[in-house]
């Protein structure tokens, strides 16, 4: 691999131990991937920043780090963190814990107020701007709606680009992998989370590569759509590898590659309930917020038209995950909140920070929940040890 005069003192130590062990990580996964050279990224996102995840391995690792003076060279976010970050386990030993490793990201220069799996909504990246993103999630959605251009990173990979600013030139950061394996069209129009969801989870399961989809999208307004989108792509990513999927109409042009003789899939509404038996089962506590919502979507989720829809369900708690930066105790999200409380009996919970699929449920005597999101649908069970149950919002 071809390094230049500052990456060649990376590699000899004269930035320090950390910048060193950080170039050689990224110089030597690139040359699995076979990439000749080394890129500037704009933002790096970390992934893997749940105790239950990582465990004390992690937290010492991250811990050594930011002791050794590890520093971030460009704008970094982290992924959400477990509920024990928010302290709510009978644990304390867990609690701090969880605490320990968001400290220690944030002394490395993780940005306190992202912890979340959206990072495109604390900083849009520009079309063809290089990124190091970890989050599957947050990955197709910046090649597929945004026009960036990241791989699928580790948690490890992302935060070693974040400490040298520089990632591997191969994979999604070069143009002639973003080439569509197939041409998905979609027979019925998309109007729900649930439905984006389970067409995601679908797709995920036929794609070989990158999707080139095309669809049409029965909406009210602009935060519905980019609702509907997030949800589908979340989806395929869950069920595949696919690190981007080239939306009709959506996908930045001049950021993908469509060749006219792939193979035309047709897929019918039918197809996506074959496989949900398992899922229609019944709980009394709803998650909204896998991904994150925004303020506005999570606002949009809480009128009462779907609020009806939940209470039909006999759901008296519902769990909403959003990033740590929305401020949950805003006037507007608390009159929203206790009217829901008094009138419907419903009492609302707002984590930011925080993820359920990241979190132990089952500590917290969760069973089963509803959900609507088709990542939450096939995570939750393996992850958290709660049942999915599906609900058509």
């Amino acid at each position: 691999m071809y390094l230049n005069r500052i990456e060649e003192k990376m590699l000899s130590g004269e930035f320090g131990e950390v910048t060193k062990k950080a170039i050689e990580i990224i110089v030597k996964v690139g040359e699995v991937f076979g990439a000749e050279r080394l890129i500037d990224i704009a933002h790096a996102h970390i992934s893997g920043v749940s105790y239950f995840n990582i465990g004390d391995e992690g937290l010492e690792l991250l811990v050594d780090l930011s002791q050794k003076g590890a520093k971030t060279r460009v704008y970094t976010t982290a992924n959400p963190y477990s509920f024990a970050g928010l302290s709510l386990y009978n644990n304390e030993e867990l609690n701090r814990k969880q605490i320990q490793i968001t400290e220690a990201l944030i002394k490395m220069g993780v940005d306190p107020n992202s912890f979340t799996c959206i990072p495109y909504t604390l900083r849009k990246p520009a079309i063809g701007e290089h990124l190091a993103w970890a989050e599957s999630s947050a990955v197709i959605y910046a090649n597929s709606v945004l026009g960036a251009f990241t791989n699928r990173e580790s948690g490890i990979t992302a935060l070693m680009a974040a400490l040298i600013g520089k990632t591997y030139d191969s994979g999604m950061h070069r143009i002639e992998n973003r080439t569509a394996s197939e041409e998905i069209n979609i027979e019925f129009n998309i109007n729900s989370i649930l439905l984006a969801s389970l067409l995601g989870l679908h797709i995920g399961r036929l794609t070989r590569g990158v999707p080139y989809i095309k669809a049409k999208y029965s909406i009210e307004k602009e935060a519905m759509l980019n609702l509907l989108l997030k949800n589908m792509l979340a989806s395929i990513a869950s069920t595949s590898s696919a690190s981007m999927a080239i939306l009709d109409g959506i996908t930045p042009p001049n950021t993908y590659v469509i060749d006219s003789s792939i193979e035309r899939i047709h897929i019918d509404e039918k197809e996506l309930y074959q496989s949900i038996d398992n899922m229609l089962c019944k709980s009394d506590v709803l998650l909204l917020g896998c991904p994150h919502l925004t303020q506005e979507e999570m606002l949009m989720l809480l009128r009462d038209e779907y609020i009806n829809i939940f209470k039909k369900h006999g759901i008296s708690k519902i769990i909403v995950t959003v990033g740590a930066n929305l401020n949950i105790r805003s006037a507007e999200i608390s009159n929203i909140i206790n009217k829901i409380r008094e009138r419907h009996k419903i009492n609302v919970e707002i984590m930011p920070g925080s993820c359920a699929i990241v979190s132990n449920l089952r500590l917290l005597n969760m069973t089963s929940v509803y959900t609507p999101h088709g990542k939450a649908i096939h995570y939750l069970y393996n992850l958290s040890g709660a049942k999915p149950c599906i609900i058509g919002v």
